[in-house]
């Protein structure tokens, strides 16, 4: 059994909203709802446990009514940052799930297509595989912020994307470790990295855009209306 834990629990600050982040229009409708029609469309995935704010349940549990969420298995309060929410999210998942999809909400135009192939992609190498970007652009180190330090070879550097796939007692462990450890991380791939164990690198999609800033918002609206 497969499981998508979506965290949905951002406050959208930084987008000058005042509604949770995952509440905020995208073309007329939530953007939470772009981003589980897309796992709902997705045939491996057979569960959806929703992590959003906790002061905003009752909303997310009207959006699953209006829209039939289907695979939708349960909506729950989100922790005070997004690693202890995915945390919850695997507590809440079906004791049968075996593969874990987590995937940010805030990429409302992840494809279907993709998540199958980070997932077929975790299948085969029997650990984690991660949808992620080759940079394109000259990267530079700082130590303090206004110096270069270094010039990195961007030849080896990705742009890490979700969705991200994995196996599901690796991602709990590596969670677990973490908590014991006080270690913090952007990414769940970087907790599990920590174990030791093989990811594999999927091409992401450049569409595949997370919304951090009101022009992402912008642009994700050109791409969803054939404007760019």
């Amino acid at each position: 059994m497969t499981t998508s834990i979506i965290p949905a629990a951002g406050k959208g600050t930084r987008l000058g909203s005042n509604l949770p982040k995952a509440l905020v229009p995208i073309a007329g409708k939530p953007m939470i709802t772009w981003t589980i029609a897309a796992f709902e469309q997705t045939p491996v995935v057979n569960a959806i446990v929703l992590v959003a704010p906790d002061d905003s349940l009752e909303e997310f549990e009207r959006l699953r009514t209006e829209n039939k969420w289907q695979k939708v298995f349960k909506i729950i309060p989100g922790g005070t940052d997004r690693q202890q929410s995915v945390w919850k999210g695997l507590q809440a998942m079906p004791s049968e799930t075996e593969w874990v999809i987590v995937h940010d909400a805030a990429r409302p135009l992840v494809k279907p297509s993709l998540i199958v192939s980070v997932w077929e992609a975790a299948q085969e190498i029997g650990t984690a595989a991660i949808a992620a970007l080759p940079c394109s652009d000259t990267v530079k180190r700082t130590l303090d912020g206004v110096l270069i330090a270094e010039t990195l070879d961007r030849e080896q550097i990705w742009l890490a994307q979700t969705p991200q796939v994995f196996a599901a007692d690796l991602l709990k462990e590596a969670h677990e470790q973490a908590i014991k450890d006080g270690c913090s991380a952007t990414d769940d791939a970087a907790l599990v990295e920590r174990l030791g164990v093989p990811i594999r690198l999927v091409m992401g999609d450049p569409t595949n855009i997370k919304i951090t800033h009101s022009v992402d918002l912008i642009l994700v609206e050109a791409l969803i209306s054939g404007k760019f």
